[in-house]
């Protein structure tokens, strides 16, 4: 193993938490991810191991050594006896059984993993620096109960419409990507815990989607058969969704969320100027960020929608001042919200939250 790797898993040691990020870009002759501007979606993809870096506040990366999977058969040798070793294991082994041993040993109320899809105009270097964000705001905070992170950064390009066509081709490609990772963690818990009778852990697993990302979450639902579906998600949390606001209406994708997920929230501001754009350049349906969605009367009891138009982007955050549409990083009324429904506190119970008329509706307060 090479001394990057191991300097990089000790570190990773002594802060206690895991952070990976998973892209289908293209890699270069030295391992690296490129990021031209002109890549597009791979159809397989690679897993690297992440440490921040608090001069430049940013991340850097390692490539975990990758395998062609043959099963999880090979991870537990004697769980029993715990006698895996994490350095012999590659590729999504590796990333599964990492996370699998923190969450089932830590008894504490911090323990929870994030899974993260970005949205459009987020190139790699961006994607770098929003890991480093997501640490700020989700996991440094002791009250939060997220430990640990997964990134799936795709080849989204920086720029802020002239490339959103190719970017939405990519995000499709993505969600099939996306799709086979779900079945090899589907694999993964077939083995460690009905064939091996593995101890079950108290932390869970959310799912959070930003933007164009909400695209890419749509292709997986897709992508996956309806017999493979079954609940890995804790909370599933969906940030100025650009997706069409008729998405949640029965045989949609996002109708198949209840069923891999036990709650979701949908956050929407009605002064967001990418989802206006969206809406013009895709077609003409309102977005699910934008607007909510269409049949807001005939949502399930485990899914809400939080209104966050009337908060404040954080001084100095002049982007998002202009945008609105990041509030999960820039606003902290938003990003509190966001942690307590991590959380899993009872909906009702978040603080600044105003129920309003509509089913399952909820105005987030100044």
């Amino acid at each position: 193993m090479s001394f990057p790797y191991l300097l990089l898993n000790f570190i990773s040691n002594s802060l206690n938490m895991s952070i990976y990020l998973i892209s289908n870009r293209a890699t270069d002759d030295n391992d690296r991810f490129l990021n031209s501007g002109k890549e597009r979606a791979q159809h397989s993809f690679r897993i690297a191991k992440c440490s921040l870096n608090e001069t430049r506040k940013t991340a850097d990366y390692v490539m975990v050594k990758d395998k062609v999977d043959q099963g999880y058969e090979y991870v537990l040798v004697d769980e029993a006896d715990d006698k895996t070793d994490l350095n012999n294991l590659h590729g999504t082994a590796h990333m599964f059984y990492d996370l699998y041993q923190d969450m089932r040993d830590n008894q504490g109320a911090k323990g929870d993993v994030m899974f993260f899809i970005h949205g459009f105009s987020t190139d790699f270097e961006a994607s770098l620096k929003d890991i480093y964000q997501l640490h700020e705001r989700y996991i440094a905070p002791e009250h939060s109960s997220i430990k640990h992170l997964i990134y799936m950064s795709w080849p989204s390009v920086k720029s802020k419409v002239l490339t959103y066509w190719n970017d939405q081709q990519d995000a499709l490609q993505t969600g099939a990507v996306l799709g086979r990772i779900f079945g090899k963690l589907h694999g993964f818990f077939t083995e460690i815990f009905e064939m091996k009778q593995a101890n079950r852990c108290k932390h869970g697993i959310h799912l959070a989607a930003h933007s164009m990302g909400n695209q890419v979450l749509s292709a997986m639902l897709e992508s996956i058969p309806k017999t493979r579906l079954f609940p890995l998600f804790d909370e599933v949390v969906l940030l100025q969704a650009d997706v069409d606001y008729d998405i949640l209406d029965e045989g949609e994708p996002f109708s198949r969320l209840e069923t891999i997920s036990n709650r979701t929230h949908i956050y929407t501001h009605r002064s967001d100027d990418a989802l206006r754009v969206s809406r013009y350049t895709k077609n003409l349906k309102q977005r699910l960020g934008f607007k909510g969605p269409k049949k807001s009367t005939q949502l399930n009891d485990e899914t809400f929608v939080v209104d966050t138009s009337r908060t404040k982007a954080d001084k100095g955050e002049i982007g998002e001042m202009v945008a609105d549409h990041s509030g999960y990083l820039h606003r902290k009324r938003v990003v509190e919200d966001v942690v307590e429904a991590l959380k899993g506190t009872d909906e009702q119970s978040i603080k600044n939250r105003k129920r309003i008329k509509k089913h399952n509706h909820f105005l987030l307060k100044k």
